[in-house]
């Protein structure tokens, strides 16, 4: 009977439009059938087709950075569905939110040698935050709201501190194209509110009398709460300390104070200025930084009182935190730029801000000698051509840490994102297409050569569907500029 199949996933999917859900990506296959209809039938869902099961999961984790929403991507049954596993590797270690759903074959043909069926169960393994092995039940075999509620789990569960990817195998049974009538029934969707973790009061006078007076370091690592560079600017107005701004910290551009952040970071620790100028006390929120330099040195002075502020997780490979605060960070930053009594002594910040200064300069010197393009020098001519609310999404290894190295601080608002949850190169493209596909104003894409050829399978894709003008590598991209024979630049506006 088809009308199970159907009866399932059409008020799943109307559910998950009532609840926010925005896209869906979606890879062909027989098996998903009854779910590519569903999706292709709701209004409220904007279909992305891809070719490639593995480019698809990326492009949603793209979207669901973006928008800061959960995204899904779905697939057919066997080696597609395997095909999912990398990108929900990397949403599950950079806290981004998916729903995938994987079609299935039913049980009974699981180990008897049908074709296209593995044990996809649990397929994801710890890479899922919630998993569901489901075939969907005959009409009014389950509870009218079930499909409905199930929608809400997936959301909430993707959405719950810290945010991840969630899956959801789908056992259909033939016939997979609806025999009968369209469902068309109302459907009751269940709300959902996410709440912050707040910080405790005694939490806030603890980390207050840590803090108060001292020669700190507020460290700003990847994350992507869009509330938290303010809040970092303000807690170190209170406290007299500078901010050392990872590039995917959101801290180093926006209309948000810059008077502290110190965006030479990495060349600084490079130098061995950390020792110069060592703190008294650390304070860290987001993931590790990017900045290797800056990172081994917090891991090789565990006497210095590092704090963490994180909601979940244990980001501390090192083993030297003194103080593990499990609340919002932005929320908790504020609370302590209200708490804190005393600032650190004025020549401290000075002091960073000098050598940030003459790092600046020293960068410059050099790249006005060497020939261009060069990779540096492409970082710079980005931040000079991006418009204020671009967004400039970065491929892991060099392209990253040469963003850390040379790209300034901005009082014009710019997004930058990069997969450095699992930090590889793999699906870059796929992440940088998605993430532009929903960012309101222009995108570029930086990415080295590895990452760029690994990706073109999803470039050639996207450049003949996606609604935007792709300007192909490696000479085109905004402003004209010129680019190096390993950075490639993709560009386009909305």
């Amino acid at each position: 009977m088809s009308e199970r199949n159907y009866w399932f996933t059409v008020p799943l999917v109307r559910a998950l439009a009532a609840l926010g859900v925005r896209h869906a990506c979606v890879t062909p296959g027989s098996r998903s059938t009854p779910l590519a209809l569903a999706l292709a039938r709701e209004p409220g869902i904007t279909d992305w087709p891809h070719l490639d099961e593995r480019s698809s999961a990326f492009f949603a984790l793209g979207l669901a950075r973006a928008t800061g929403f959960p995204v899904m991507a779905a697939c057919t049954s066997g080696t597609a569905a395997a095909e999912f596993l990398p990108a929900a590797v990397e949403a599950r270690n950079a806290r981004v939110p998916l729903i995938l759903v994987t079609a299935d074959r039913p049980a009974d043909l699981l180990g008897v040698g049908a074709p296209q069926t593995i044990d996809q169960a649990g397929l994801f393994g710890v890479a899922a935050k919630w998993s569901l092995d489901l075939e969907p039940p005959p009409p009014g075999e389950a509870a009218p709201g079930f499909a409905a509620a199930l929608a809400a789990r997936l959301v909430a569960f993707a959405l719950d501190s810290p945010p991840g990817p969630v899956h959801l195998n789908l056992r259909f049974r033939e016939p997979l194209v609806p025999e009968g009538p369209w469902p068309s029934e109302p459907v009751a969707v269940p709300g959902i509110l996410p709440g912050r973790v707040m910080p405790a009061a005694d939490a806030v006078v603890r980390l207050a009398d840590l803090a108060s007076g001292r020669r700190g370091l507020l460290v700003c690592g990847p994350q992507d709460d869009p509330a938290l560079p303010a809040a970092a600017a303000a807690c170190a107005a209170a406290l007299g300390w500078p901010i050392l701004a990872d590039p995917l910290s959101g801290a180093r551009a926006g209309s948000h104070d810059l008077n502290r952040v110190i965006a030479a970071g990495d060349p600084l620790a490079a130098a061995g200025w950390l020792g110069q100028a060592p703190p008294e006390v650390v304070v860290r929120v987001g993931a590790l930084p990017t900045s290797k330099p800056l990172w081994q040195w917090l891991s090789g002075h565990p006497e210095v009182p590092q704090v963490l502020i994180d909601p979940a997780g244990w980001r501390d490979p090192g083993a030297t935190l003194t103080l593990a605060v499990r609340a919002d960070p932005a929320a908790t930053l504020k609370a302590l730029a209200a708490a804190a009594p005393r600032s650190a002594p004025a020549a401290w910040l000075e002091a960073w801000l000098r050598a940030n200064g003459a790092a600046a300069a020293a960068l410059d010197g050099v790249l006005e000698d060497v020939p261009f393009p060069n990779e540096p020098g492409v970082v710079r001519v980005l931040a000079d051509a991006l418009p204020a609310g671009a967004l400039l999404a970065v491929a892991s290894s060099m392209p990253i840490r040469d963003v850390d190295a040379f790209l300034p601080a901005r009082p014009s608002p710019l997004r930058l994102l990069g997969n450095r949850g699992a930090a590889g190169i793999d699906g870059f493209l796929s992440t940088g297409f998605g993430a532009a596909a929903a960012h309101p104003g222009p995108a570029c894409l930086l990415t080295g050569d590895l990452s760029a050829l690994q990706g073109l399978l999803a470039a050639g894709s996207l450049a003949r569907q996606g609604p935007f003008d792709v300007m192909h590598c490696p000479f085109g991209s905004i402003a004209n500029m010129a680019v190096s024979a390993v950075y490639f630049v993709w560009g386009w506006t909305n």
